[in-house]
């Protein structure tokens, strides 16, 4: 749903209106999001020199990702491997 909003160009208190939503719940879980984001360190020369971006997450996990990914799709990724 946070990534929906963001792609539909309105504002938040609008979309949680016409799309039935809790807009405490929604700014809940849109915050969630960005805590997990800002965890994250990027392996900035692999984003300039390849294809990937490697990205170091809390407890030893490590992802590779395309670097052609939006930052909303990052945060996809980054809330399926929580």
């Amino acid at each position: 749903m946070v990534n929906q909003q963001q792609d539909s160009g309105i504002s938040i208190p609008q979309f949680c209106k016409q799309n039935d939503i809790n807009y405490v719940n929604f700014h809940y879980w849109m915050k969630k999001i960005e805590q997990i984001a800002h965890q994250i360190v990027i392996n900035e020369p692999s984003i300039l020199t390849a294809e990937i971006a490697i990205i170091h997450l809390p407890h030893g996990i490590r992802a590779e990702l395309p670097a052609s990914l939006t930052f909303i799709q990052i945060q996809t990724w980054l809330k399926a491997l929580q």
